[in-house]
């Protein structure tokens, strides 16, 4: 990973062989960074994106195997417990342009990742939500 800051906000360059959530989590922990939105595209492989059951409360996960074009990549950076929590969403573009989209739980830089990475003044806490079971924000 390569990255530079440009105002506040992080030009972030992620490159083959890194995975996309551990990298950005691990930048945001190592720059104290506890409130950001992101926005970015790339290529990948082995893409795992879920969605929500709402009766188990749990991602059904889904994995993607071969080379994906990141069409869009967005979510937000969170503190939940102390730590750095990176939410994100992901739609993927697969050699005939079909696009799958959904919660990303992980996904492999195949050539490279530009991600967009601005903070955001102050923290943003997460919380589980008794009514929903959901660790959702506290703005």
């Amino acid at each position: 990973m390569r990255f530079r800051k440009a105002g506040d906000a992080y030009i972030v360059r992620l490159d083959s062989g890194e995975r996309i959530v551990e990298t950005l989590t691990g930048l945001c922990s190592r720059e104290g960074i506890g409130a950001a939105a992101i926005s970015g595209v790339g290529t990948c492989v082995d893409a795992e994106l879920g969605s929500l059951d709402w009766e188990t409360k749990a991602h059904r996960p889904r994995m993607f195997e071969g080379h994906h074009e990141i069409a869009a990549l967005i979510g937000n950076v969170s503190i939940q417990e102390g730590k750095a929590v990176v939410h994100l969403h992901a739609t993927l573009a697969d050699a005939e342009c079909r696009t799958f989209s959904g919660h990303l739980h992980e996904a492999v830089i195949k050539a490279t990742g530009e991600i967009i990475l601005t903070p955001l003044p102050g923290g943003l806490p997460r919380r589980r939500d008794p009514d929903t079971g959901l660790n959702l924000i506290e703005p």
